[in-house]
């Protein structure tokens, strides 16, 4: 169904947060939608079934009898992979290990993984220290993915040591395994004043996955491209041009969703012409 030789448009699946997973579904493919990206809050729900494996395996099969996959998801954002306690370090790994065996059933290719330890500045960590607990937490979860078909990729977040993609491509080369990749999120670097174009160049064959959001520079807006936001969108798509990315143009806009379901669904219709669009014509 996904065949990964060019962008595909994509939509994670908390744009109809309000939606079970497989109404959710259901309403994606229903407007045209073939790849999306598996969100954490639907995720979750999947995984209050006992085994990961035979739910995802499950879901997925429900998902390709509508004609739609997820080659892209994102791990659990309340799990900080990176604690300072060595129990709650071992807590998160166990969990990580479920939505890894979940996103490999569903046949998740890039798993987006926020790097965590976001807390251990404020508890007198030093920068090298806060390092070498991010990279354990990486290689510890890559060891467990590696042989699946889920790309552990770690996401450009504000204001945590981990703006731009030299400091993510540390951390992937720190951890030593051939399934660490990059995840771009352009409206995380619009707030870091990172221009997203060079992270991308950057990066280069590393960025396996991508959230696509605007914003006006100060927040995380979550709107979608040429609208209000101020991020350089023809620039944009022609460094992913250049660096034959072939991974989702994954829309990540939660901000859009705030609206009564016709108008919700109607926006769905635009995001995916619009995607298409941009797709096509290198966003100009």
């Amino acid at each position: 169904m996904y065949e990964n030789k060019t962008m595909q448009p994509s939509m994670w699946t908390s744009y109809l947060i309000r939606m079970p997973p497989r109404k959710m579904a259901r309403a994606f493919a229903r407007r045209g939608w073939r790849t999306l990206e598996m969100s954490d809050e639907h995720a979750r729900i999947l995984l209050k079934e006992k085994d990961p494996l035979k739910s995802g395996k499950k879901f997925r099969a429900f998902a390709a009898d509508l004609g739609i996959s997820f080659p892209q998801g994102h791990f659990y954002l309340a799990c900080d992979i990176a604690p300072a306690g060595k129990s709650e370090f071992e807590a998160a790994m166990e969990s990580m290990r479920r939505w890894v065996d979940l996103f490999s059933a569903l046949g998740v290719r890039a798993g987006v993984l926020h790097p965590g330890g976001a807390s251990l500045a404020a508890r007198g960590w030093d920068k090298k220290k806060i390092f070498a607990r991010r990279v354990e937490a990486v290689r510890r979860i890559a060891e467990y993915a590696r042989g699946g078909p889920t790309l552990i990729c770690l996401e450009n977040l504000p204001d945590a040591g981990i703006e731009r993609a030299e400091e993510l491509l540390k951390i992937a080369a720190a951890a030593g395994m051939d399934n660490v990749a990059i995840c771009l999120d352009t409206g995380h670097a619009n707030i870091s004043k990172v221009d997203p174009a060079p992270f991308i160049l950057k990066a280069g064959p590393r960025l396996k996955a991508l959230h696509i959001a605007d914003n006006l520079g100060t927040r995380d807006d979550h709107i979608l491209p040429h609208g209000r936001g101020t991020v350089k969108w023809p620039e944009v798509m022609k460094a992913l041009r250049a660096i034959g990315y072939k991974g989702l143009f994954n829309f990540e806009v939660p901000g859009e969703n705030r609206c009564p379901e016709p108008v919700l669904l109607a926006k769905l219709d635009y995001a995916l012409k619009l995607a298409k669009w941009m797709i096509a014509n290198e966003g100009i």
